[in-house]
């Protein structure tokens, strides 16, 4: 198991302003999709007011969360996907 960071950072990829119903629909699809991943924990997207930020996930892989989300937004992600093997403790 590994953490994949999804980034939204670039024009393309950046996170729509979505209303609360918007918000709602996205995550049922997401849990509906989860269900067929009971391997995969997704920890929660962060934003800032312009759109950009990440999403964080516990995978077996960043292939693993590129495919959950190309199935739930019709789409691969649009910025960078990385896997963070390790934990450095600062």
């Amino acid at each position: 198991m590994v953490r994949v960071i999804v980034f939204h950072y670039t024009d393309e990829g950046k996170l729509p302003k979505l209303s609360r119903e918007e918000i709602i629909s996205l995550r049922n699809k997401f849990l509906e999709v989860l269900k067929e991943y009971p391997d995969v924990h997704f920890n929660g997207t962060f934003v800032d007011d312009e759109g950009r930020g990440f999403c964080d996930w516990e995978a077996p892989s960043a292939e693993v969360v590129k495919e959950i989300v190309e199935r739930v937004l019709g789409s691969p992600p649009k910025d960078r996907v990385i896997e963070i093997k390790g934990q450095v403790l600062l």
